[in-house]
């Protein structure tokens, strides 16, 4: 009985017409896992004469589009043909592509008279695999939330008034707080994306009033040894509630 069932297996992988009935293929889609990576699209709608009207603005409506290209926001675009009357435009992230049209001369000049944001749920074609992942939330840049998420406390939020989701941030610039002994005190610092662990340092050093090599900065636990490490690439903002200053008392 086992020969024979492999026997079947093996003629099934050698024989197109085995593997593709409508029963093989139905359970290969409920089985394969489906990876759904929202992208963005930009939607357009143009004024009438468009393609006459754009031509004055078209070198920096261009210009915008490639230095979103190079970012990694924008994926891929272009303008509807036939009848002229509108563009679409793929974006990795919908801040990015509101942020894209509230900038581009065809907005500003009045060649498109609407404009709006979509989530798109692309599970298919090779576009995907250059989709960068979304960052982690929360990050330092704008990104939006459904209704009903808990939204960090400390975060930059805004709530638009015409249904749209919420998007929220990292603030560019936010107070640390740390608990560093009874004599201390509290150590209160702006930090920003690009703080280094080394200014971080110097700050808590001057605070303490001694050198920055009394000074070991902890996360977790664990010693920040990379001076030269952001707050960014530490989370430190999310983290911000495990990182202890330990100063080394003079002799």
């Amino acid at each position: 009985m086992l020969r024979n069932a492999h026997r079947a297996i093996s003629n099934a992988a050698r024989r197109p017409e085995l593997r593709r009935t409508p029963q093989v293929l139905a359970r290969r889609a409920f089985c394969a896992p489906v990876a759904v990576r929202p992208l963005h699209l930009l939607l357009y709608h143009y004024t009438e004469d468009a393609d006459v009207k754009r031509e004055p603005h078209r070198a920096r409506h261009l210009a915008a589009a490639r230095a979103a290209e190079a970012r990694g926001d924008l994926l891929l675009g272009g303008a509807l043909s036939q009848p002229l009357d509108g563009a679409v435009l793929v974006f990795a992230d919908g801040a990015a592509a509101e942020e894209f049209a509230a900038g581009d001369p065809y907005v500003a000049e009045g060649i498109v008279e609407t404009w709006t944001v979509r989530e798109w749920s692309a599970v298919a074609g090779s576009l995907l695999q250059h989709v960068p992942p979304p960052p982690p939330f929360p990050s330092y840049e704008w990104q939006r939330f459904a209704d009903g998420v808990a939204v960090p406390a400390g975060l930059e939020v805004e709530l638009p008034l015409d249904g749209r989701p919420g998007r929220a941030r990292i603030p560019p610039c936010w107070q640390l707080d740390v608990w560093v002994d009874e004599a201390r005190g509290f150590w209160r610092g702006e930090v920003r994306r690009e703080t280094t662990v080394g200014e971080l340092r110097s700050l808590a050093a001057r605070h303490a009033g001694c050198s920055s090599e009394a000074v070991t900065l902890r996360l977790d636990g664990a010693p920040l040894d990379d001076d030269a490490a952001t707050a960014e690439q530490i989370d430190l903002f999310g983290r911000k509630g495990a990182l202890e200053v330990l100063v080394e008392e003079a002799r």
